[in-house]
This record gives structure tokens, C-alpha cells and sequence, in this order.
């Protein structure tokens, strides 16, 4: 089973060697993601206090998320795009899918078992000292037969409809509740899409994207590991209570405004924009670790 702490590696080529003719080859390039809560690893089957508001015990029941547009930035903030591998059944050369569930305990209702917990593609030699992406799926991508798309946006537990598109984000969270109030959803999509039914894709760009932009800076590709801390996603907010007569949780909308207004502006969303406020710069979920 591969599990989150993968080895990353980057192999320089010629790059850091003199090459007849001239000229530096590409690298390839390994990113290291995780999921924890607070310190601990996030994984299913575990049980975490201290969450939210209300420093409520949850348990993971699903935690997985899509990126985009992955560019790494050199120490002057110059951004080189990262050209991801196809790679099925977790990348399809624009899209990668991190999965941190292993569809046991807890998840075995929407999960499965495998793992990914690394974006691979190449990019041209140089020095990076950060890192910078979009969570989410581009809007070209987002609405589309999933029962003809290829890996990974043929995943349906990640997918609303074709009106709507793909959960960019999904971390789906037991708070001890008695059922059927027992769950707290995070799931993180476009909303405002306009088409004629909800089987309909849009023909134009959802009023909210709602794509976050994570920059991550004093990160080292070859040794750094990219963290969405739960803990730090859910700060300041309650999950264990919900709207009346709405989903479980934030589910993007409009109803939703109690539930995901903090999370959006601990992604560094702007919930009533739908977009990000002021580069998505207050974000605070994601963080780069060190090697160690």
C-alpha cells in the first residue's frame, strides 16, 4: 500500500553536468504531498481532537483533492511551468489527484483503497525555492461525461453533475454526532454554473470558480513535502453544527455561507466572490515542511 511519506526525487540529467552540444536537459521533478491534522497523520480509522471551534473529535471519512496548473517559482518569484506527466490512473498531463483515503474504517462508504500522495512532470533546470498551484479542476476540464473522461476525472465521488463539475477538494468528517448530524463535509467545486438542467453543462464560466491558489515559499522540490493540514482548514469553524434542511457541512452554495465562510478564508477564498481575495494570499490550509 503506498502511503503519503513517499521519497522524493529529482533527477537532474545532464543538468548539472557540462552536455556535448550544448544546452541543459529538462528534470524531472517528484512532489511530496500529505495530510495531517495538526502534527498527526490524517488517515482513515483515526480519531483527532482539538478540531475546529468547538475543538471537536472527528474522524476522516474521505480526503482527497485535484491541482492544477503547478508552477515552480525560482528565489526572485519568477514561475516556471510544471509539465505533468501522463500518468494513470492520478494524472492526465493537466490534472492530478491526491488521494489520502484508503477507502477503510470510516471511508469505506464513498473511499477505495488505493493511494497518491505525489505530482510527477518535468520542468527546465534551475533553482526553486517554491512552489505554486490551483486547487481545483480548469474550467475547460470541469464539465464533462466522467463515464468518458479519462483518470483522473473519471473518479464519480469526486464529480456534483455536469452543471456544477468535479469536488476540487473533499474531506468528508465524522464529528461524533448522533446520525444522522454525525458528518461534516468539506467539499469545494464551482457554483453559480448557469445551463438548462443539472445534467447540462455550462456554455459559459461559472459566476464562483472557486479555485484557490496555494504559493508556498522556502520549498525545495527535491526534498520538501506539501502539507493540507485539516486542522488549519477547519480553524474557527464549528463542525459540529449545520444548517437546517442543508447538506452536512460547506458544500460551496449559497446556503452554506455559516458553514464555509471560514473555510473558504482559510483556503484564501473570498466565499461571496467566489474567487480569491487578494491573490488567495491569506491561505493557510496548505504549508511547506522541510525535508528532514
Amino acid at each position: 500500500m503506498v502511503r503519503s511519506m513517499v521519497v522524493v526525487a529529482v533527477a537532474l540529467g545532464c543538468a548539472l553536468a557540462s552536455c556535448d552540444g550544448g544546452g541543459e536537459e529538462p528534470q524531472t521533478v517528484s512532489l511530496r504531498f500529505d495530510a495531517r491534522v495538526g502534527d498527526r497523520a490524517a488517515r482513515c480509522g483515526e480519531s483527532y481532537d482539538g478540531v475546529g471551534a468547538t475543538a471537536a473529535t472527528v474522524e476522516i471519512r474521505d480526503l482527497r483533492f485535484f491541482v492544477s496548473e503547478v508552477e515552480l517559482l525560482s528565489a526572485s518569484g519568477e514561475a516556471t511551468p510544471l509539465q505533468l506527466d501522463v500518468a494513470t490512473p492520478w494524472q492526465d498531463g493537466e490534472v492530478a489527484l491526491l488521494d489520502f483515503e484508503d477507502g477503510s474504517a470510516g471511508c469505506v462508504e464513498s473511499g477505495n483503497a488505493a493511494l497518491n500522495a505525489t505530482v510527477t512532470g518535468t520542468a527546465p533546470a534551475g533553482d526553486y525555492t517554491g512552489l505554486r498551484f490551483r486547487l481545483g479542476v480548469p474550467d475547460d476540464a470541469n464539465h464533462q461525461d466522467t463515464g468518458l473522461a479519462a483518470p483522473p476525472l473519471d473518479v464519480t465521488s469526486m464529480f456534483w453533475v455536469w452543471q456544477a463539475g468535479y469536488k476540487f477538494l473533499r474531506v468528508d468528517l465524522g464529528n461524533g454526532a448522533a446520525p444522522p448530524a454525525d458528518r461534516w463535509n468539506i467539499h469545494l467545486g464551482s457554483t453559480g454554473c448557469a445551463s438548462a438542467s443539472p445534467l447540462t453543462p455550462p456554455e459559459s464560466a461559472c459566476a464562483k470558480p472557486n479555485r484557490a491558489l496555494v504559493s508556498l515559499s522556502g520549498f525545495d522540490p527535491r526534498t520538501g513535502t506539501v502539507v493540507l493540514d485539516v486542522a488549519a482548514l477547519t480553524a474557527g469553524v464549528d463542525v459540529t453544527t449545520n444548517t437546517a434542511e442543508t447538506a452536512p457541512g460547506c458544500m460551496s452554495g449559497a446556503t452554506d455561507a455559516p458553514e464555509c465562510a471560514g473555510v473558504f478564508a482559510n483556503l484564501g477564498l473570498d466565499f461571496a466572490a467566489g474567487d480569491c481575495a487578494a491573490g488567495c494570499a491569506g491561505q493557510s490550509a496548505f504549508r511547506a515542511e522541510a525535508g528532514r
